[in-house]
């Protein structure tokens, strides 16, 4: 093993590299207390039940925060507010968004909280910390209706394999605004058709937080979940309702390069997958669907995280209707 770690810190022309796999294998062969933590962490968010998504997310934020500090030659207990603001002007020089680095300095605060709370740190260097990064409304993104139409457009006519199939991924994000790490957790238990006497519905499991909730499944949602599970293996051996064509359940990474392209086709610029959940929660709003209806759909804790789109829908409505003047 130690011979593998040297020679993983040479690249193929001899010279000494050092990369994430490099240190995550480090890491591995040599642990620290501060990994040590990080395991505990880990452990921790499960038992809390974040998502499967959060918890890479939150312990990958970390390790990088762990490699800044080391570089340092510092641990988790020797950081001060002084190294929280040098980290956030590390990630402000990297050019990455407010959005993401406001991600990473959630991690790092509920780590920090965490730690405290099982005993392994006996301070928080987020008590009082005020400079968290703000994250503006304004930067949230929904598709036009012109823009959500020529997607559909495109993905009805792919020529793929999995054309079928990313179709109703697509009405599903449109028509529920669930989250891609809660469409790739759908079961085929979980889906429910309508009936005379019912309307559909499906049942989310794995939601934000570990909170299962119910969505309506309107008809266009529904038509196009049916024409895909008519040619989906009856015989998969997984039972995720959305599969590769290797019939494995798709992954959250594996769908948003799918729709990134899709975009492409269809001329849709500065957007992702998450756009469609805002595109839903705007268009719902615009169409006068009750707030507290879409805050359920949507799985909001708090009703003022999906006041936020009624904002949005005021600046769409002003810009359409200037440009669009009779």
């Amino acid at each position: 093993m130690i011979i593998y770690l040297i020679i993983s810190f040479l690249d193929q022309t001899g010279t000494f590299v050092y990369n994430n796999t490099v240190a995550e294998l480090y890491y591995h062969i040599f642990p620290s207390r501060g990994s040590a933590m990080l395991d505990r962490f880990q452990s921790y968010l499960l038992s809390v039940n974040m998502s499967d998504n959060t918890i890479i997310s939150y312990v990958r934020d970390c390790r990088q925060f762990q490699e800044f500090i080391g570089s340092r030659d510092m641990e988790f207990q020797d950081v001060d507010q002084c190294h929280l603001l040098e980290f956030l002007e590390h990630l402000t020089a990297k050019g990455l968004k407010s959005s993401t680095r406001r991600r990473k300095m959630e991690a790092l605060r509920t780590f920090y909280r965490a730690m405290q709370r099982l005993g392994e740190l006996e301070r928080d260097p987020f008590h009082g910390f005020q400079d968290m990064p703000r994250v503006k409304d304004g930067n949230m993104r929904a598709l036009t209706e012109m823009e959500y139409r020529s997607l559909r457009d495109v993905v009805r006519g792919s020529s793929r394999k999995s054309g079928i199939r990313d179709y109703a991924i697509l009405e599903l994000a449109l028509q529920t605004g669930l989250r891609i790490s809660e469409i790739c957790s759908l079961c085929t238990p979980d889906i429910h058709f309508s009936s005379k006497t019912t309307v559909g519905y499906l049942t989310v499991r794995r939601g934000k937080g570990g909170k299962e909730r119910l969505v309506t499944l309107n008809q266009a949602a529904e038509k196009a979940i049916r024409e895909y599970q008519a040619m989906r293996p009856r015989n998969a051996e997984h039972k995720e309702l959305f599969l590769s064509n290797r019939l494995k359940p798709c992954g959250p990474l594996t769908i948003a390069a799918v729709f990134k392209r899709y975009m492409g086709k269809a001329g849709i610029e500065n957007a992702t997958f998450h756009t469609l959940r805002h595109t839903f929660a705007t268009h719902m709003l615009k169409k006068g669907t009750n707030i507290i209806v879409v805050q359920e759909a949507l799985g909001h804790k708090s009703l003022t995280t999906t006041q936020k789109y009624l904002h949005f829908v005021r600046e769409m409505m002003d810009e359409q209707m200037t440009k669009n003047a009779l």
